[in-house]
């Protein structure tokens, strides 16, 4: 169930265990009740499965019932909860899981409420998830493509893009090279560059050719990690020219 997924992803969190007082045998994350003998502080999680109007995509909304002694730490392990899964599309890179794919999560609603039989006090987060089941085949949905024009005669050697950060995490897959005028003599290849250092990751768009994509081996990128793009060879009669530089990326 995506729920699994979610909790584990909260309970790697050091910052949430610690407000939680929590130890490797009890993350003091519960679903449904608190077991007997509970100690604040915890986690209670509940569950709506809603489905969606979207083919192909799931949703479900989960509430976060955060319960303290304390109004103050309530709050405070409530915004941690909301700081970590109000995350919309930077969820397809934080929460993974083998048989789900989550593609935004979002902080939609919560309440607050003290519990005078307990004295006790709640800071409920209500998060919605949009997510696909991977075992459908609907893995091309997360697909994203960076289109980055390219101007002028291609040079061998030459940095084309470089100064640029992904807002979040991403992984590289395919590069694509869509040129007006195709190279002819030899083909062109490119490689990308992080940090300014290339990582031979390179696609190549066959002599005679105005269009072709490269699968190359899988490449992550961190939101502080600069990514550029780097001319590697040229056509040796007909260097290419003009067009798009096409970057699929999850």
């Amino acid at each position: 169930m995506i729920e699994t997924d979610v909790i584990a992803y909260l309970k790697n969190d050091d910052t949430l265990s610690a407000l939680l007082n929590a130890v490797p045998t009890n993350s003091k994350i519960y679903p449904e009740q608190s077991p007997h003998g509970a100690v604040t502080p915890y986690i209670i999680f509940n569950t709506n499965a809603f489905g969606s109007n979207e083919e192909n995509i799931s949703e479900i909304s989960i509430a976060f019932n955060c319960i303290d002694d304390s109004v103050s730490l309530s709050k405070t392990i409530r915004d941690r909860i909301s700081y970590l899964l109000d995350r919309q599309d930077e969820a397809q890179n934080l929460i993974t899981s083998t048989d789900y794919r989550v593609l935004t999560s979002k902080c939609v609603g919560g309440s607050c409420f003290k519990d005078p039989a307990l004295n006790v006090f709640h800071h409920v987060a209500i998060i919605d998830f949009k997510y696909i089941e991977v075992s459908r085949g609907y893995i091309d949905v997360l697909n994203k493509v960076l289109t980055i024009p390219a101007f002028g005669t291609f040079i061998d050697e030459k940095i084309i893009f470089n100064g640029f950060y992904f807002p979040a995490a991403i992984t590289i897959k395919k590069i694509g090279l869509h040129l007006d005028t195709a190279p002819t003599g030899a083909n062109i290849t490119i490689d990308l560059l992080k940090d300014n250092v290339e990582q031979s990751r390179v696609a190549t768009l066959i002599a005679g050719q105005r269009n072709q994509v490269t699968d190359i081996t899988d490449i992550i990128y961190t939101a502080t990690e600069n990514f550029g793009i780097i001319i590697k060879s040229v056509g040796s009669v007909e260097a290419g020219e003009g067009g798009t530089v096409a970057i699929h990326y999850q």
